[in-house]
Protein backbone atom coordinates (compact mmCIF):
# COMPACT_ATOMS: atom_id res chain seq x y z
CA UNK A 1 0.00 0.00 0.00
CA UNK A 2 1.17 3.66 -0.11
CA UNK A 3 1.30 4.30 3.35
CA UNK A 4 5.35 4.64 4.43
CA UNK A 5 5.84 2.48 7.47
CA UNK A 6 6.95 -1.00 7.59
CA UNK A 7 3.87 -3.73 7.67
CA UNK A 8 4.27 -4.69 10.83
CA UNK A 9 3.94 -1.18 12.50
CA UNK A 10 1.19 -0.22 10.13
CA UNK A 11 -1.87 -2.60 10.86
CA UNK A 12 -5.07 -3.17 9.13
CA UNK A 13 -6.77 -1.22 11.72
CA UNK A 14 -4.35 1.85 11.07
CA UNK A 15 -5.56 1.19 7.81
CA UNK A 16 -8.80 1.61 8.37
CA UNK A 17 -9.00 4.49 10.31
CA UNK A 18 -7.05 6.44 7.43
CA UNK A 19 -9.32 5.03 5.28
CA UNK A 20 -12.27 6.36 7.06
CA UNK A 21 -11.26 9.86 7.56
CA UNK A 22 -10.03 10.09 3.58
CA UNK A 23 -12.98 9.08 2.11
CA UNK A 24 -15.26 11.35 3.97
CA UNK A 25 -12.53 14.35 3.86
CA UNK A 26 -13.72 15.83 7.57
CA UNK A 27 -15.74 14.18 10.28
CA UNK A 28 -16.81 15.74 13.65
CA UNK A 29 -14.98 14.28 16.77
CA UNK A 30 -17.55 12.27 17.43
CA UNK A 31 -18.21 10.83 14.16
CA UNK A 32 -14.45 9.61 14.60
CA UNK A 33 -15.25 8.84 18.55
CA UNK A 34 -17.70 6.20 17.07
CA UNK A 35 -15.83 5.54 13.68
CA UNK A 36 -12.65 3.69 16.40
CA UNK A 37 -14.71 2.44 18.55
CA UNK A 38 -16.07 0.80 15.61
CA UNK A 39 -12.54 -0.07 14.43
CA UNK A 40 -11.60 -1.20 18.07
CA UNK A 41 -14.64 -3.77 18.33
CA UNK A 42 -13.74 -4.88 15.12
CA UNK A 43 -10.37 -5.88 16.03
CA UNK A 44 -10.13 -6.77 19.33
CA UNK A 45 -9.93 -10.27 18.79
CA UNK A 46 -6.46 -9.69 16.86
CA UNK A 47 -4.00 -11.12 19.30
CA UNK A 48 -1.89 -8.19 18.16
CA UNK A 49 -4.43 -5.58 18.55
CA UNK A 50 -4.42 -3.18 22.32
CA UNK A 51 -6.10 -4.85 25.05
CA UNK A 52 -8.84 -1.99 25.50
CA UNK A 53 -11.92 -1.43 26.76
CA UNK A 54 -14.03 -0.50 24.08
CA UNK A 55 -16.95 0.78 26.33
CA UNK A 56 -14.67 2.96 27.95
CA UNK A 57 -14.32 6.54 26.64
CA UNK A 58 -10.47 7.47 27.92
CA UNK A 59 -9.16 3.96 26.09
CA UNK A 60 -11.03 5.49 22.91
CA UNK A 61 -9.91 8.70 23.46
CA UNK A 62 -6.54 6.97 23.65
CA UNK A 63 -6.82 5.11 20.64
CA UNK A 64 -7.60 7.98 18.59
CA UNK A 65 -4.61 9.71 19.55
CA UNK A 66 -2.44 6.46 18.97
CA UNK A 67 -4.54 5.97 15.64
CA UNK A 68 -3.49 10.01 14.82
CA UNK A 69 0.63 9.31 15.34
CA UNK A 70 0.85 5.98 13.71
CA UNK A 71 -1.55 7.66 10.33
CA UNK A 72 0.44 10.76 10.25
CA UNK A 73 3.83 8.97 9.82
CA UNK A 74 2.40 7.03 7.14
CA UNK A 75 0.88 10.25 5.53
CA UNK A 76 3.82 11.97 5.57
CA UNK A 77 5.59 10.76 2.26
CA UNK A 78 2.19 11.37 0.50
CA UNK A 79 2.15 14.94 1.60
CA UNK A 80 -1.10 14.68 3.63
CA UNK A 81 -1.86 14.88 7.23
CA UNK A 82 -5.12 14.48 9.41
CA UNK A 83 -5.65 17.58 11.67
CA UNK A 84 -7.45 18.52 14.28
CA UNK A 85 -9.46 21.58 14.79
CA UNK A 86 -12.36 23.16 15.90
CA UNK A 87 -15.63 25.40 14.28
CA UNK A 88 -14.08 29.24 15.20
CA UNK A 89 -17.90 30.26 16.27
CA UNK A 90 -20.21 27.69 17.68
CA UNK A 91 -23.04 27.01 15.01
CA UNK A 92 -25.40 27.09 18.14
CA UNK A 93 -24.46 29.73 20.54
CA UNK A 94 -26.19 27.30 23.18
CA UNK A 95 -23.74 24.54 22.46
CA UNK A 96 -21.59 24.10 25.68
CA UNK A 97 -18.57 23.17 23.64
CA UNK A 98 -17.32 24.17 20.13
CA UNK A 99 -17.78 21.40 17.66
CA UNK A 100 -14.20 19.47 17.17
CA UNK A 101 -13.50 18.18 13.30
CA UNK A 102 -10.49 15.72 12.02
CA UNK A 103 -9.50 17.06 8.50
CA UNK A 104 -7.60 14.99 6.11
CA UNK A 105 -5.80 17.82 4.18
CA UNK A 106 -2.66 17.96 1.45
CA UNK A 107 0.63 19.46 3.74
CA UNK A 108 1.62 21.79 0.96
CA UNK A 109 -0.82 24.39 -0.26
CA UNK A 110 -0.39 24.00 -3.83
CA UNK A 111 -1.62 20.85 -2.96
CA UNK A 112 -4.87 22.14 -1.48
CA UNK A 113 -5.58 24.19 -4.21
CA UNK A 114 -5.15 20.93 -6.90
CA UNK A 115 -7.47 18.94 -4.61
CA UNK A 116 -9.86 21.47 -4.90
CA UNK A 117 -9.53 21.90 -8.59
CA UNK A 118 -10.23 18.21 -8.59
CA UNK A 119 -13.17 18.09 -6.56
CA UNK A 120 -14.95 21.48 -8.25
CA UNK A 121 -15.18 23.65 -11.31
CA UNK A 122 -13.22 26.91 -11.67
CA UNK A 123 -16.12 29.01 -11.57
CA UNK A 124 -17.79 27.18 -8.04
CA UNK A 125 -13.89 27.82 -6.94
CA UNK A 126 -13.86 31.24 -7.77
CA UNK A 127 -17.27 32.18 -6.10
CA UNK A 128 -15.89 30.30 -2.98
CA UNK A 129 -12.59 32.43 -3.09
CA UNK A 130 -14.70 35.61 -3.62
CA UNK A 131 -16.85 34.49 -0.19
CA UNK A 132 -13.83 34.02 1.81
CA UNK A 133 -13.00 37.21 0.75
CA UNK A 134 -16.02 38.85 1.56
CA UNK A 135 -16.38 37.09 5.15
CA UNK A 136 -12.74 38.42 6.03
CA UNK A 137 -13.64 42.12 5.36
CA UNK A 138 -16.79 41.51 7.49
CA UNK A 139 -16.86 43.28 11.39
CA UNK A 140 -18.01 39.69 12.95
CA UNK A 141 -16.69 37.20 9.68
CA UNK A 142 -20.03 36.13 8.92
CA UNK A 143 -22.85 37.20 5.73
CA UNK A 144 -25.94 36.00 4.71
CA UNK A 145 -27.10 33.77 2.12
CA UNK A 146 -28.29 35.96 -0.10
CA UNK A 147 -25.16 38.18 0.38
CA UNK A 148 -22.99 35.46 -0.84
CA UNK A 149 -24.67 34.01 -3.31
CA UNK A 150 -24.72 37.62 -5.21
CA UNK A 151 -20.91 37.63 -5.07
CA UNK A 152 -21.72 35.55 -8.33
CA UNK A 153 -21.86 38.43 -9.88
CA UNK A 154 -18.09 39.52 -9.62
CA UNK A 155 -17.58 36.25 -11.24
CA UNK A 156 -15.95 35.48 -14.77
CA UNK A 157 -12.48 36.02 -13.89
CA UNK A 158 -11.48 31.87 -14.36
CA UNK A 159 -9.67 30.19 -17.62
CA UNK A 160 -13.50 28.80 -18.47
CA UNK A 161 -14.32 32.97 -18.59
CA UNK A 162 -17.73 31.84 -16.83
CA UNK A 163 -19.50 33.44 -13.74
CA UNK A 164 -22.38 31.40 -11.73
CA UNK A 165 -25.71 32.49 -11.97
CA UNK A 166 -27.19 32.79 -9.19
CA UNK A 167 -29.26 29.69 -8.92
CA UNK A 168 -25.55 27.72 -9.23
CA UNK A 169 -24.65 29.81 -6.46
CA UNK A 170 -27.02 28.54 -4.18
CA UNK A 171 -26.18 25.24 -5.43
CA UNK A 172 -22.15 25.37 -4.23
CA UNK A 173 -23.28 27.01 -1.38
CA UNK A 174 -24.82 23.75 -0.38
CA UNK A 175 -22.18 21.93 -1.43
CA UNK A 176 -19.73 23.65 0.36
CA UNK A 177 -21.42 23.80 3.52
CA UNK A 178 -22.01 20.05 3.04
CA UNK A 179 -18.01 19.40 2.69
CA UNK A 180 -17.03 22.15 5.25
CA UNK A 181 -15.95 24.60 3.67
CA UNK A 182 -18.57 27.18 4.80
CA UNK A 183 -20.49 26.43 8.02
CA UNK A 184 -23.91 27.40 8.85
CA UNK A 185 -24.18 29.73 12.16
CA UNK A 186 -27.44 30.27 13.81
CA UNK A 187 -28.85 33.65 14.64
CA UNK A 188 -32.16 32.67 15.66
CA UNK A 189 -34.70 29.96 15.63
CA UNK A 190 -35.29 30.12 12.04
CA UNK A 191 -32.06 32.30 10.81
CA UNK A 192 -28.63 31.86 10.11
CA UNK A 193 -25.36 33.46 8.72
CA UNK A 194 -22.34 31.64 7.14
CA UNK A 195 -18.93 31.93 7.79
CA UNK A 196 -15.29 29.92 7.03
CA UNK A 197 -15.83 26.23 7.82
CA UNK A 198 -13.12 24.48 9.89
CA UNK A 199 -12.09 22.66 6.70
CA UNK A 200 -11.32 26.08 5.12
CA UNK A 201 -9.61 27.09 7.56
CA UNK A 202 -7.32 23.96 7.54
CA UNK A 203 -6.77 23.39 3.79
CA UNK A 204 -6.56 26.79 2.84
CA UNK A 205 -4.27 28.57 5.41
CA UNK A 206 -1.46 29.00 3.52
CA UNK A 207 -4.46 30.93 0.67
CA UNK A 208 -5.58 33.03 3.70
CA UNK A 209 -2.06 34.26 4.87
CA UNK A 210 -1.22 35.28 1.56
CA UNK A 211 -4.29 36.56 0.45
CA UNK A 212 -5.00 38.80 3.91
CA UNK A 213 -1.78 38.50 5.70
CA UNK A 214 -3.31 41.86 7.51
CA UNK A 215 -6.31 40.68 8.80
CA UNK A 216 -5.23 36.85 9.93
CA UNK A 217 -3.41 36.20 13.30
CA UNK A 218 -1.68 33.17 14.70
CA UNK A 219 -3.36 31.79 18.30
CA UNK A 220 -0.79 32.26 20.31
CA UNK A 221 -1.93 28.53 21.36
CA UNK A 222 -1.99 26.03 18.94
CA UNK A 223 -0.10 28.44 15.80
CA UNK A 224 -3.11 28.16 13.39
CA UNK A 225 -4.65 30.67 11.85
CA UNK A 226 -7.52 32.75 13.54
CA UNK A 227 -10.60 34.66 12.15
CA UNK A 228 -12.26 34.65 14.91
CA UNK A 229 -11.10 35.15 18.89
CA UNK A 230 -10.45 37.44 21.42
CA UNK A 231 -6.79 39.16 22.51
CA UNK A 232 -5.19 39.68 25.77
CA UNK A 233 -5.41 43.29 26.78
CA UNK A 234 -1.67 43.78 27.98
CA UNK A 235 0.35 46.14 26.78
CA UNK A 236 3.14 44.91 24.97
CA UNK A 237 1.77 41.27 24.59
CA UNK A 238 -1.45 41.42 22.40
CA UNK A 239 -1.28 37.48 22.03
CA UNK A 240 -4.46 36.87 20.10
CA UNK A 241 -6.42 33.45 20.53
CA UNK A 242 -9.31 30.87 19.46
CA UNK A 243 -12.38 30.94 21.51
CA UNK A 244 -11.84 27.42 21.29
CA UNK A 245 -8.26 27.15 22.92
CA UNK A 246 -9.24 29.36 25.72
CA UNK A 247 -12.72 29.20 26.07
CA UNK A 248 -12.84 25.71 28.19
CA UNK A 249 -15.14 26.27 30.44
CA UNK A 250 -12.86 27.98 32.76
CA UNK A 251 -13.87 30.97 34.95
CA UNK A 252 -10.98 32.93 34.47
CA UNK A 253 -8.93 31.92 31.37
CA UNK A 254 -5.92 33.05 30.71
CA UNK A 255 -3.27 33.82 27.84
CA UNK A 256 -0.30 31.29 27.85
CA UNK A 257 2.40 34.04 27.60
CA UNK A 258 1.38 36.27 30.30
CA UNK A 259 -0.88 34.75 32.42
CA UNK A 260 -3.35 37.73 31.78
CA UNK A 261 -7.12 37.27 32.20
CA UNK A 262 -8.64 37.06 28.84
CA UNK A 263 -12.14 38.45 27.81
CA UNK A 264 -14.55 35.99 26.34
CA UNK A 265 -17.58 37.54 26.04
CA UNK A 266 -18.52 40.97 24.34
CA UNK A 267 -16.35 43.02 21.82
CA UNK A 268 -12.90 41.07 22.46
CA UNK A 269 -14.48 37.85 21.42
CA UNK A 270 -15.47 39.14 17.72
CA UNK A 271 -12.98 40.07 14.91
CA UNK A 272 -9.84 40.86 16.11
Amino acid sequence: MMFGQKKEDFQDWNRAFVQMIMSKGFMTGQDVYRGVKDICNSYQAHKNFPKIDTNSSDDIAEMIDIFMEKANLALEPIQLQISKTHEEMKAVSENPTYTQYYVMAPTYENESIAKLQKNYGEPELEWLKLVAGHLVETEDRMANQNELINLCRDGGNNTAKRKLNVTEADRAMTMFVEDGYLMKVRQSRKGFKLALGPRFMIEMEGWLKESYGEDMWQCGACDRVGMVGTQCTKRGCESRFHLYCVDRGNKDPKCSRCKTSLKIEGVASKRQ
